[in-house]
């Protein structure tokens, strides 16, 4: 494995205490929103989705913080198995596989960011918005095929409708030499989305951040496809004594007709970065795990990458890019008793990326690098509230044309979202409460109804390749420290 710099400089440069009594009054109003809320009249409603209605089951079942999407051992089998399982639907058949959400959220960063946003109702600061709103059809098509399905209408931010998730399954189970496999086939629009483990980036934790504060120049190539949505792949997938998990398949970028019939084509898909462009031809895609539930402890260690050919700022005629990203990744989790629950994941990722095309285009390098380490620690309490910390290093390459934000293009660097030496290199923590008091089955209006409310903060030592005046404009990595409160009502 290539050596991860860990060697930093500790930014000793502490926030103006008015910034930080804004924060404080800010929490304290979040804090407060929470209490109110959770005390409404609707306090006993236990609430859960569409694939709860099939199941029969309360979302705790599935989920291991009972809205998801960290799954338990049963959930695992029921996406394995296609979504198809149980036939207790509460509604008619016509409309059980749907279910409605609703995300909004505030965002507050230390210090303003006046010309970085573009939407709606903008403001430097404080920005209050509804992230989303999802349709969802999930569950059972046929006696072995399912679908999960979620589109996407984002009013505020981006002003589209697109087709965010699709998971078509489907499944069958068999014995080979002694041994149980779970087989299937899965047609999706993004590398990971067929994934059971939150440490793959369709699926990973924290499950919402902010689409309204500043965010690092750099970050994996298979998170920047996933966020893209606009890809469209078929996989193979065996789970083998329920040890063993393997998949193989290949992703396409989506023509552009379909791209923007589904909502996905934007411009951002053409931007000068290490994600854009469109793959040309097909791009493997592996899976492996093992995993072993032994009591109350439940280990997996597995690996997943992608390789493909790209066609930068869709521009043909100057070649292709080329780009492999490996990871290995780990979870382990300890029920200690019915009301205590410890995680910790760890996942490292390395982007390799020729970009002879890119360097014709607009000036990169010919070749970059990008390691990312991510390590995670979370405590779930009554399956209700939760309490995480986690840590996050990116490091690579410097390169002047990728990381130098919109303004890159013309040798210039963007104030506050650009790099002034070129670097990639960031260095975070992530604190975060989640408090989810449905979803455990035990009220009659169960299932109809979900909810989460988290709490989250994001604090920088090092942005975009500086402890310091990263952007050569005079901001500083905690200016861009950010306090994030998110809501997801699920019916």
């Amino acid at each position: 494995m290539p050596h991860i710099i860990l060697k930093q400089k500790i930014n000793t440069r502490m926030p103006c205490p008015e910034s930080l009594k804004n924060q404080q009054k800010w929490l304290y109003c979040c804090v407060y929103a929470v209490i109110c809320i959770s005390l409404f009249p609707c306090q006993n409603v236990r609430a859960t989705t569409a694939f709860a209605r099939q199941t029969g089951e309360p979302c705790v079942a599935c989920h291991m913080q009972n809205y998801g999407p960290w799954l338990t051992q049963y959930g695992q089998k029921f996406k394995l198995d296609g979504y198809v399982a149980g036939n207790a639907n509460k509604l008619p058949d016509a409309i059980n596989p749907f279910a409605l959400e609703v995300v909004g959220s505030i965002t507050n960063t230390q210090k303003d960011a006046p010309t970085a946003y573009n939407f709606t109702g903008a403001k430097a600061n404080n920005n209050l918005v509804n992230d989303w709103t999802a349709l969802f059809y999930t569950g059972r098509v046929a006696e072995k095929v399912g679908a999960y399905l979620q589109l996407n209408l984002n009013p505020q931010v981006n002003h589209y409708v697109s087709l965010a998730m699709a998971d078509i399954r489907f499944a069958n189970h068999g014995r080979y030499k002694e041994h149980d496999v779970t087989y299937g086939i899965s047609l999706n629009n993004a590398p990971t989305m067929s994934d059971t483990w939150m440490t793959a980036f369709a699926w990973m934790y924290p499950y919402n951040s902010s689409n309204v504060t500043i965010r690092p120049a750099a970050q994996p190539w298979l998170q920047a496809l996933m966020s893209g949505a606009n890809t469209a792949g078929a996989t193979a997938y065996a789970m083998i004594d329920n040890h063993v998990y393997l998949e193989a398949g290949a992703y396409a970028s989506q023509a552009r007709e379909m791209a923007q019939g589904l909502g996905v084509w934007n411009f951002g898909s053409q931007s000068q970065s290490p994600q854009a462009g469109l793959i040309d031809g097909a791009a493997p895609y592996w899976r492996m795990y093992y995993q072993n539930i032994a009591g109350p402890h439940t280990m997996m260690l597995g690996t997943f990458g992608l390789m493909a050919n790209v066609i930068p700022y869709y521009q043909r005629g100057f070649g292709t890019d080329s780009y492999q990203e490996y990871n290995i990744d780990a979870n382990y989790s300890y029920m200690l008793d019915d009301d205590n629950m410890y995680m910790a994941m760890a996942r490292y990722t390395r982007d390799q990326m020729t970009m002879r095309a890119s360097n014709q285009i607009y000036g990169s390098n010919t070749s970059n690098y990008l390691n990312s380490f991510m390590v995670m620690g979370m405590w779930t309490y009554k399956k209700t509230y939760n309490f995480t910390m986690g840590w996050t290093y990116m490091q690579g390459s410097a390169d002047m044309a990728l990381y130098n934000g919109a303004a890159g293009f013309n040798g210039s660097v963007s104030s506050i979202t650009g790099s002034a030496n070129g670097s990639p290199n960031t260095n975070s923590l992530m604190f975060q409460a989640d408090y989810i008091p449905f979803g455990k089955g035990t009220a009659g209006a169960d299932p109809y109804i979900n909810l989460r409310f988290s709490l989250q903060y994001t604090a920088y030592t090092q942005f975009n390749g500086a402890y310091s005046n990263y952007d050569g404009a005079g901001r500083s990595p905690e200016a861009n420290n950010t306090l994030y409160f998110v809501g997801n009502l699920m019916f």
